[in-house]
This record gives structure tokens, C-alpha cells and sequence, in this order.
């Protein structure tokens, strides 16, 4: 592996996906490592949390590190696939080669080589529309409680190789050559599926791609799964959360947990890579507080009239600011850049430009639930209420309605 791993020798684009729902406490780290590997784009659904997970996501899409996409899970179809195929379709002509993973899972090279490297062999074979990537399921490693140190640096007892589980993949495909992304495998339009040795891979059952290979290869590159993590993780976080892959009321409990905990073997692979992803945490922390609204104090209201949304924000954050709209379940962004010199006369804000207007496609009504955010922040919208001829009716309002500043 080369030792400056900044050095990007290989001509192509490479992209990672994911589908995030209540990963507060391990999104900055699985988007550190990404960028450790010289990941070019980080592409993550939003399927909107309530432990912060969803302001994170935004915050770094404000600063330009990841793309967000709003995802809210729809009835109780699983999310992931619609989502997957949502950054396929969308995103897949950003990049030469696309990842699609959780969020506790981790591309690892087991060849000494740079993730990078693993994959100019595939990026050259012009029959190759994906890799099969198998996985190693790590278990708690005896951890009963959660600590403070990242996942790959806490977690090192893992399942041994010919585990049923580990004959589970994930995939890195071409875009231009793929039909759809299931969970695991992909529906491929042309080419064939490959092990990351460039032999060309064999699923369970004998087609031409299958969640699972007949048997586990770890040659070049693998998924390091983190599947459990220490008891008070799994059973307070993961239990539940749900499924992206299936039903939002399904429970990942006591028999999951001892099903999946496997600690078997030991595997320090991860350990080198720890420092600098330590660091990567840090100077996004670093970017977060500096570059984007997240975390910083604020006002924001905002006025509905007719089909008219208009309103103001100020942040401690001095860069431009954009309000986030929940209409209905449809996400709206708004940047923050009119002219309000009464707001800076009035010593309300420093800058002139701190307005925002918005017009619906039709006259709001009480039907209507509308919230308001500034984006990348926790930072409500208060609202006013302005009646007019056309709407005789106060819609229900998703926010604080004790407030009712002047537009």
C-alpha cells in the first residue's frame, strides 16, 4: 500500500452509497474512513431520524463533504432498495465505480494494497459490471457498554472465514452497466460479476447473481461487518430501529444478538488505519464547526399567505444559510438571500441579505403540514399565520405556534 494514500494515480471516479436511520454516533467515523480511502463521492439517503442523524447529514452536505438525499421511508416498504436505485439512477453518472453499503460496514484491502489499487483491475475489464464482496462479521468482543472509540478500533474478534454468514456480499458496480441494486447484488444489463481477484464469482445457487457466493473469498478485498457491537449498543440503539430492507416495527433482540455474535477468531487488520481516521473525525468536527450552521445558535420565523412562504434567519454561522421546508412530507431548500434592511435596522441581523421567499404551486390550507428549519441545524422556523380571502382556515402547524414574530 502506498504510503500517501492522498496519491490518486488510478483514472476513475469512485463512489460510495448508503441508507442512514438513527447512526448519530458512528456517521462520522464510516464517512472518515471513505474519505481515507480517496473516496471521490459519498452519497448517503436520509431516512430521517430523530436522534440528530438527519441535521449531521445535512450539516455535511452543507459543507460540500457528502450528497444528501431526503429518503423518508414510505408506509412499511423498506427504504433501502427504493433508495439505492434513487442514487443509482440519480448519481451513478458521477462515478466510474459505486459501492453500495451500511453504515456499519467497511471496504477493507487485505493485500497490503490501497482500496484504489484492488480496483484498477476491475475498472480496466471491460466485462466486469460488478465484485461480489464477501463479508467477515465481527461480533462485541466482549464489550457490554459503548465507549467512545471508533467501531474498527474497538471491535477485533470476528466470525471464522467459512461462517454461512460471511457467504453474504455487498456489491461495487459500474453504473453504466447495471439495471437495478437490490440489497446485496445487483441486476446487471451487461457484463458479470467478478470476485475482487478478478475470477469471476459464483453464487449459492448457481446464477448470475445472488446475495450469497458457494464460498468465501477475502482476496484483495473484503466488507468488515460490525454487525452487533457491545450489548448496550444493540439492545438500546439497533433493537428498534427497524429494518431498511423490510418493516420499521421489526425487532433485532435478544436471539439476534447472540445469533450474530461471533467472536471467534481475532483480526487486527483495522488497527494501522486507526489513527488517521481518528484524525478525519476530527478535522470534520473541525469543518462542521466552521463551515456549516450545525450546532450553532440561531432564530428563524417565517410568514404563510396564500401560496406564499416568506421569512428570516440569522445564525452564529456566518456563511450563507438555506431553510429546509417540510411540506407534506416533501423536502423544499431554500436559500437565505434577500434583502431585509428593516431586520438589520432593527439590530435583529448583522447581515442585509437574511430573507427568504418561497411560492407553492397552489394556495396553502389547513390540510397542509408545513415545518421549517434552517438547514444543517436544529434551528426552528417560529410561524405567523396570515389568513387571506382564499383559505378561511389556520393549517396544522408542525412547530412551536407560541411565537408569532413579525415577517
Amino acid at each position: 500500500m502506498s504510503d500517501d494514500l492522498s496519491i490518486e494515480p488510478e483514472p476513475f471516479k469512485l463512489g460510495v452509497a448508503a441508507i442512514a436511520k438513527n447512526e448519530i454516533n458512528y456517521l462520522l467515523e464510516w464517512v472518515a474512513y471513505y474519505q481515507y480511502w480517496n473516496f471521490d463521492k459519498i452519497y448517503i439517503a436520509d431516512n430521517c431520524s430523530d436522534d440528530g442523524s438527519s441535521e449531521l447529514l445535512e450539516a455535511l452536505h452543507n459543507a460540500g463533504v457528502i450528497t444528501r438525499i431526503y429518503f423518508p421511508r414510505v408506509g412499511d416498504v423498506g427504504p433501502q432498495v427504493p433508495a439505492y436505485n434513487r442514487i443509482l439512477r440519480d448519481y451513478g453518472s458521477e462515478v466510474d465505480l459505486l459501492a453500495f453499503v451500511d453504515i456499519d460496514e467497511f471496504i477493507f484491502p487485505t493485500n497490503g494494497k490501497s482500496i484504489r489499487e484492488n480496483l484498477v483491475p476491475f475498472f480496466q475489464n471491460s466485462d466486469a459490471g460488478a465484485l461480489a464482496l464477501n463479508w467477515r462479521n465481527f461480533g462485541s468482543s466482549g464489550h457490554i457498554f459503548m465507549e467512545s472509540a471508533p467501531v474498527i478500533e474497538r471491535f477485533t474478534h470476528c466470525s471464522q472465514v467459512e461462517h454461512k454468514f460471511n457467504r453474504h456480499i455487498k456489491t461495487i458496480l459500474k453504473p453504466s452497466m447495471v439495471e437495478r441494486m437490490n440489497i446485496h447484488e445487483c441486476t446487471l444489463k451487461q457484463g458479470r460479476y467478478y470476485r475482487p481477484d478478478m475470477q469471476p464469482a459464483a453464487f449459492e445457487n448457481g446464477g448470475e447473481s445472488e446475495p450469497k457466493t458457494a464460498e468465501v473469498s477475502y482476496e484483495g478485498l473484503r466488507v468488515n461487518h460490525y454487525v452487533v457491537k457491545s450489548r448496550q449498543e444493540h439492545f438500546i440503539l439497533k433493537d428498534k430501529k427497524g429494518s431498511g430492507a423490510g418493516s420499521a416495527k421489526r425487532r433485532k433482540g435478544q436471539s439476534y444478538f447472540q445469533g450474530h455474535d461471533l467472536n471467534d477468531e481475532v483480526d487486527k487488520g483495522m488497527l494501522p488505519h486507526v489513527p488517521e481516521v481518528k484524525a478525519r473525525i476530527q478535522a470534520l468536527k473541525n469543518l462542521l464547526l466552521h463551515d456549516s450552521p450545525y450546532m450553532s445558535l440561531g432564530k428563524a420565523h417565517m410568514t404563510i399567505k396564500g401560496d406564499t412562504i416568506s421569512g428570516w434567519a440569522v445564525s452564529e454561522f456566518e456563511g450563507k444559510l438555506k431553510i429546509r421546508l417540510l411540506i407534506n412530507g416533501i423536502e423544499r431548500l431554500v436559500d437565505v438571500n434577500r434583502n431585509r434592511p428593516d431586520l438589520r435596522a432593527k439590530g435583529i441581523s448583522p447581515k442585509l441579505m437574511c430573507g427568504f421567499w418561497y411560492k407553492h404551486e397552489r394556495p396553502f390550507t389547513e390540510a397542509d403540514v408545513i415545518t421549517g428549519t434552517i438547514y444543517g441545524s436544529n434551528v426552528e422556523c417560529g410561524v405567523n399565520w396570515v389568513k387571506d380571502q382564499a383559505v378561511s382556515q389556520q393549517p396544522r402547524m408542525m412547530a412551536d405556534l407560541a411565537v408569532q414574530p413579525q415577517d
